[in-house]
């Protein structure tokens, strides 16, 4: 069920990019390119939630690293060869502001995650650095922090 909901906000706010990015003048708009990053956010969280590799591969730069809770890194390779989400589990993106400034786009929000069916969940306050490359943008870095632990 959850992972329907998950997938039609996506749909929708896939329909909404699409829309806004044909009505776009050929320079750049702020307003398409901070939901085309929001997008890619969702995007990423689906294709982590269910390994789907070849989304990975095409979200994250070659220089992709992220850190979690415990300073523990994980490049682009290590990423690409975790398993996916057990059953049962989920992560929902909540809170999702986007900042663009040129080629490069902040992204922070809040990731609960449960980990799997009968665990309890967890949020993790998360900033993603996405940088614009010619064939569009790319997840750069990575960084989480448990919620209760404060601000990144």
């Amino acid at each position: 069920m959850k992972r329907m909901q998950i997938l039609v906000a996506a749909s929708a706010l896939t329909l909404s990019v699409a829309a806004l990015a044909s009505a776009a003048a050929p320079t750049s708009n702020p307003l398409s390119e901070t939901l085309q990053v929001q997008m890619l956010e969702y995007q990423w969280t689906q294709a982590a939630s269910t390994g789907d590799r070849p989304v990975l591969n095409d979200l994250l730069d070659d220089k992709f690293f992220e850190v979690f809770p415990g300073d523990v890194r994980r490049s682009k390779r290590e990423l690409l060869a975790a398993a996916a989400q057990p059953q049962g589990g989920s992560q929902v993106l909540r809170d999702v502001r986007v900042q663009v400034l040129g080629d490069i786009a902040v992204a922070t929000g809040i990731n609960r995650y449960t980990p799997a069916s009968g665990y309890k969940a967890v949020e993790y306050r998360f900033t993603d650095v996405f940088v614009k490359r010619a064939d569009g943008w790319r997840v750069a870095a990575s960084r989480m922090r448990r919620k209760e632990t404060g601000s990144i």
